[in-house]
């Protein structure tokens, strides 16, 4: 087993095995490097995780980077009080954008969202985008700055992601993509392309 540029203390073997396939795929289809500090703790999606912590950084391009978030849970065991511990992965993509565009929120949009926005509008809205405006739920503190920033190009983008199962917080001109997916190493060289589209803007 080659040495992986993750923490890979308390994982099982079948997950270090996983690491180290991704960390090959992502090798073999990316000109990756390896970074410096990165700063996730800004984001909610982050914050609200305190089981959480970075286990590795993979550097894709100049503006764009996947971060292994190594996850801690704990499960008991049948109906005893036994408490077994373990660890796994999430990767989430960070996008250094040119735009400013403010605080932005984008998921996937649910039942629940489209019926309280009849209650309280609060959703961003593109003009002759229905199907955007149909797939996606978008918040900003800023919506003329957002709408602005989130232009037809970017939006296509999203619309041409193969999975809807992303949550996309922007803070200022910074992006993270997250999925709630089990990592694999599909998931994470989809993951990678999605980001580096987006960097591309």
């Amino acid at each position: 087993m080659k040495n992986l540029p993750f923490d890979v203390i308390g994982l099982s073997a079948d997950e270090v095995q996983l690491l180290e396939d991704i960390y090959k795929a992502l090798d073999e289809n990316f000109d990756v490097s390896l970074p410096g500090n990165q700063h996730v703790n800004n984001f909610e999606a982050f914050n609200n995780n305190e089981n959480a912590s970075i286990g590795g950084t993979i550097i894709l391009s100049d503006n764009c980077y996947l971060t292994f978030v190594k996850v801690h849970y704990q499960a008991r065991e049948g109906r005893g009080i036994s408490l077994t511990e373990y660890f796994k992965y999430q990767v989430w993509a960070f996008v250094n954008l040119e735009k400013d565009f403010g605080r932005v929120l984008i998921r996937r949009e649910t039942f629940t969202d489209k019926i309280l926005e009849l209650i309280h509008p609060q959703e961003l809205h593109f003009r002759n985008d229905k199907d955007f405006n149909n797939r996606f739920y978008v918040i900003a503190n800023d919506q003329e700055k957002a709408a602005r920033a989130i232009d037809a190009n970017f939006r296509k983008i999203l619309i041409n992601n193969s999975s809807d199962d992303f949550v996309i917080e922007i803070i200022n001109q910074t992006l993270v993509i997250r999925t709630n997916n089990v990592i694999n190493v599909d998931q994470t060289i989809s993951l990678a392309e999605f980001a580096i589209k987006l960097a591309s803007l």
